[in-house]
């Protein structure tokens, strides 16, 4: 497995704070586009005395990448670590990205994965 974090390529789209990226490996090549929804907690003066304190988080929508089963965790936390660090400023600071893959490619190579989810 490699170390660091992977490249990463933003812009903004027509969609208020949703962002498409681009994942580069060490290599420059591309290896993953992706789909990035800040999660930003209201202010504390909009909720009731109360309510829980919750960190911000990146909701990761995973279009397309070069991962596998074997591989998918080294994925994530370098992604992780990318994107963490550009969308982190002085006023915000997210704690975790959460995931998602429309449909992971190696689950169906399973033979019996249509019938037996693997939740």
């Amino acid at each position: 497995m490699s170390s660091g974090a992977y490249t990463l390529k933003l812009s903004r789209t027509l969609y208020n704070d949703t962002f498409r990226a681009q994942l580069l490996d060490e290599n420059q090549q591309v290896i993953g586009h992706l789909r990035i929804v800040p999660g930003v907690p209201l202010d504390r003066s909009q909720v009731p005395e109360d309510a829980p304190s919750v960190p911000a988080y990146l909701l990761v929508i995973v279009d397309d990448a070069d991962i596998n089963k074997d591989n998918l965790i080294d994925f994530e936390e370098r992604a992780s670590y990318a994107l963490l660090k550009r969308f982190s400023t002085e006023a915000i600071s997210f704690q975790h990205c959460q995931f998602y893959y429309p449909s992971p490619a190696f689950i169906f190579e399973q033979a019996d994965a249509l019938n037996n989810p693997v939740m």
